[in-house]
């Protein structure tokens, strides 16, 4: 079992801000079901509207070419969390590209349900 940080940017990320009891449950989670696990990108500052900017940090994004298969790791993720009750549409893991290609996005809200 592993976590693996990309490099010392995302390292500062990491280590910049407190990160949300239920987003520390699921990347334990994850990492000791979906070995290796490799942090891209943690909380990303102040600025703009993102659970990469919110203090406790809500939104961590892993690779996903490190897995076989990443779409079946992301639908583990959503088959044993759920975002939120009230926003049965959201989901806490993603697997999408926003420009610098393909990545897993996990995220969670005060409302997430934990295994």
């Amino acid at each position: 079992m592993a976590i693996t940080i990309k490099n010392h940017k995302v390292l500062m990320e990491v280590l910049a801000a407190p990160y949300h009891s239920k987003l520390i449950h699921l990347l334990v989670w994850v990492c000791v079901r979906h070995d290796p696990m490799i942090i891209t990108s943690g909380y990303r500052g102040p600025k703009g509207k993102s659970v990469h900017n919110t203090k406790p940090c809500r939104g961590v994004d892993i690779r996903s070419w490190v897995y076989e298969n990443p779409q079946a790791v992301v639908d583990d993720i959503n088959d044993a969390f759920q975002y939120d009750p009230e926003r049965p549409h959201m989901r806490c893991a993603i697997l999408h590209d926003t420009g610098s290609g393909n990545h897993i996005h996990l995220q969670v809200c005060k409302g997430t349900i934990c295994p």
